[in-house]
């Protein structure tokens, strides 16, 4: 436990547990374990860097109806903590009347150190230590979200660290159509005016410090959820102390990979690029790898490039296909001459050739495809 006067916690958010993706097929089971089997790292995380408890900043759950399934198993890892957690219900997982966490059943399995943090304000882990809180009740924002209670309610009394757990976008990160997002400003005026000690967030499921003051953190998900996440994976280990001392300490969780990489493609050697990308990867079957293609390939490399990648795809988890890839299959002589065509499948292969376009050039891939089996 930590001294008198410092609090060390151990903040997370967006375990999502429930959560499937179509694409893993046969492989959804093991990233199910995987993501029930991060409670348990995520409690022997918190004992080993000495953490009072942990804050867990929404979407615990994929939906507030979880089905028993997926719960059951994670409220028997949640209760076996030897810390206190505090679940903060986010936009998947919102504080419903049908939802699980008014259910009797999440009550009685839960355990007498998980406490959900049901209402807006202050909550006390103990004297000298307060959470403010912003749960959600709907897929909604709350009307008052952790901006604007940070700065309503009066300072801590003298001595307290006040942490706030909020759950949703900040607006420096927020793209132009999100409606009310959570004011960066507003965070950075409550730390300032010592309001708040620290500002842990949940919604984005990458680790992310936000601001420059060091004291507003989004932890990301422990693991990955989908390849454009840059930095997922990971949990803080939050240390608070006398003057305002402030260490925030990030340790990686993950056990799946998800990742991406664009590529430009215009001769072999691009091919063997994107070939030794993927081959790169260490554990593949709990890898996911989407690589996004663009440029111009002769078709004989494309179709290099579609046997590499369907010859690799039995070893990862998943090899994704992206709509952001934009590759083109350019005809050239040295298709056909290669291949050392005859008869009536060369004459076709050349009268394809000629007559370019996209529905030409497909299916002159699919010729040369069936002239080199």
């Amino acid at each position: 436990m930590a001294q008198t006067g410092t609090v060390r916690f151990l903040h997370t958010a967006d375990w999502q547990l429930g959560m499937t993706r179509h694409w893993l097929g046969e492989h959804q089971g093991a990233y199910d374990r995987a993501r029930i089997n991060a409670i348990r790292e995520i409690g022997r995380l918190a004992e080993q860097q000495r953490c009072e408890f942990i804050v867990v900043c929404g979407d615990v759950f994929e939906y507030a109806q979880v089905k028993p399934r997926t719960a059951e198993p994670a409220l028997e890892r949640l209760s076996a903590l030897a810390v206190p957690v505090y679940l903060l219900p986010g936009n998947h997982d919102p504080l419903t009347e049908s939802g699980i966490y008014r259910s009797d059943w999440f009550r009685a399995q839960a355990g007498e150190r998980v406490r959900v943090l049901d209402a807006p304000g202050l909550v006390e882990v103990r004297p000298g230590v307060e959470l403010l809180v912003a749960p959600w009740f709907s897929k909604q924002a709350p009307d008052e979200q952790i901006d604007r209670l940070a700065l309503r309610l009066d300072p801590p009394s003298p001595g307290t660290i006040r942490i706030a757990v909020g759950h949703g976008a900040v607006d420096s990160l927020a793209g132009a159509m999100m409606a009310d997002p959570i004011s960066t400003s507003r965070l950075d005026q409550a730390v300032a005016a010592g309001r708040i000690d620290y500002v842990a967030l949940g919604d984005r499921h990458s680790k992310t410090s936000v601001g420059d003051s060091g004291r507003i953190w989004y932890s990301g998900s422990p693991e990955p959820t989908a390849t454009r996440d840059p930095d997922p994976g990971y949990a803080l280990a939050v240390e608070l102390g006398p003057g305002r001392s402030i260490e925030v300490t990030p340790h990686h969780l993950a056990t799946w990979t998800f990742r991406e990489q664009r590529f430009e493609l215009t001769e072999p050697a691009d091919v063997d690029a994107v070939l030794g990308w993927l081959d790169a990867f260490p554990d593949k079957w709990e890898t996911v790898a989407k690589p996004i293609l663009s440029g111009v390939l002769g078709l004989a490399e494309s179709e290099r490039l579609r046997a590499g990648l369907e010859s690799r795809g039995h070893r990862f988890a998943a090899i994704l296909e992206s709509g952001r890839s934009t590759l083109r299959g350019r005809p050239e002589d040295t298709d056909l001459d290669d291949l050392a065509l005859t008869g009536f499948v060369a004459e076709t292969a050349a009268a394809l050739r000629d007559q370019g376009g996209e529905a030409a050039n497909d299916a002159l891939r699919l010729l040369l495809r069936l002239a080199g089996n």
